[in-house]
């Protein structure tokens, strides 16, 4: 299971009453309510744990709102402590964020092994053992199955990474596996001119090539689809 640092949010505790703890209290305020609050320009639905509705307001000129309800619009978990009175907050989204970003570097090693490969084959060159080469590529792809297992189970916002990226990264894996699996055959046999060998190594490392090519652009759409500013260069040149 994975380790995560929760953020201590201490504003809500003004509100928190319980039987076992002797020092809270009750406080009547007077506040200003009706206070909306947006997300990326469009308006968070605040509920409580039971989807009653609940709303923000400002007290003392500091606005308060539901934690639970706008850490979810950031994708995030609310975990409560009743024995410390803690509220921890767990940021599910930058972390798929971060595991987007992890997939593309596997991606990017696996595709510098395949270029030493097609560099061999086009020098006729027996430099590099597949064996030895593909460890270091294979070390990642173990990294990233083993955190998609961990996020699948206790990730909120898993579905994004599953439904937007992953059939791209798994075809990617597919292609990349074949190729190296073709290019063993190769090298083993110390012949990289018999066609049925040299064919196999050369579809698979092309459709790498392009699964490669379609998950830095599938990245970029879904790093751009959550509505936040860009900066895009002036490509009118």
């Amino acid at each position: 299971m994975k380790k995560r640092i929760p953020a201590i949010i201490l504003m809500f505790a003004l509100f928190l009453t319980t039987s076992y703890a002797a020092n809270t209290y009750r406080k009547t305020i007077a506040v200003t309510s009706g206070v909306n609050v947006e997300f990326n320009n469009e308006a968070i639905d605040m509920t409580d744990a039971n989807g009653k509705a609940v709303e923000a307001f400002i007290y003392n000129g500091t606005t308060y709102v539901p934690i639970r309800a706008v850490s979810n619009a950031f994708g995030a978990d609310i975990g409560y402590d009743r024995n410390t009175q803690t509220i921890s907050v767990y940021d599910d989204f930058t972390e798929i964020l971060i595991a987007a970003y992890k997939l593309d570097c596997t991606i990017s090693v696996c595709m510098t092994e395949l270029e030493v490969y097609r560099a061999a084959i086009n020098n006729n060159a027996f430099w590099t053992a597949p064996a030895e080469k593909s460890k270091e590529a294979q070390a990642f792809i173990d990294r990233d199955t083993e955190m998609l297992k961990t996020l699948s189970e206790d990730n909120g916002c898993y579905h994004l990474l599953s439904e937007q990226l992953l059939p791209t990264y798994n075809e990617f894996i597919k292609s990349y596996q074949q190729a190296v699996k073709s290019y063993a055959v190769m090298y083993n046999q110390r012949n990289y001119s018999d066609e049925k060998l040299w064919t196999p190594f050369a579809e698979n490392e092309t459709s790498a090539r392009e699964n490669s090519g379609m998950y830095a652009s599938d990245l970029e759409i879904f790093y751009d689809s959550f509505n936040w500013r860009t900066f895009d260069a002036d490509m009118s040149f």
